[in-house]
């Protein structure tokens, strides 16, 4: 049994293959990468349809971003434009424009804080288990410097989301 495609992670692929246009160039490999994704999830008629046409008739990235509403599409979406972009060998002007844009947006819908703090509870609950299991003297030292590498991110994504 396949699970539905959520509406989010639809258009975390709707924003992916709008930035394929972004440079107004659609190479084979940016071809490729897009029908590879047809082939291997299992997208609905109705979104493989749409898709295919998003595939011919560009959209706006912006827009199509917006559509994606949760934290770990939007996460997982940066990391495939990521391979997107460069999947031609050239990561142009006009796509880096689109994806500063995008992180903006990204950062604007993103609660930092909340964030910050998932990521410490997390690490507190592995550090926690990590040295229970290993009895590792290291570990307290080593989270405090992961912490503070969290931390110190904070202001850059302040700054990057008031367009500074």
């Amino acid at each position: 049994m396949t699970s539905e495609i959520s509406q989010s992670r639809f258009y975390m692929w709707r924003t992916l293959f709008a930035v394929v246009h972004a440079d107004n160039i659609v190479t084979d490999e940016e071809v490729n990468f897009m029908a590879k994704a047809l082939e291997d999830i299992d997208f609905n008629t109705e979104q493989e349809n749409i898709l295919k046409d998003d595939i011919d008739n560009p959209k706006d990235a912006e827009e199509m971003f917006e559509g994606i509403t949760d934290l770990e599409d939007r996460t997982v979406f940066f990391d495939l434009a990521h391979e997107v972009v460069w999947v031609d060998g050239d990561f142009g002007e006009d796509e880096q424009n689109v994806m500063i844009k995008l992180a903006r947006a990204h950062y604007r819908k993103t609660n930092i804080d909340d964030m910050v703090g998932k990521v410490s509870l997390e690490f507190d609950n592995s550090c926690d288990v990590a040295r229970s299991s290993l009895d590792d003297s290291n570990t307290s030292e080593d989270q405090a410097n992961l912490r503070h590498v969290v931390h110190s991110f904070r202001e850059r994504f302040l700054r990057l989301i008031s367009g500074q």
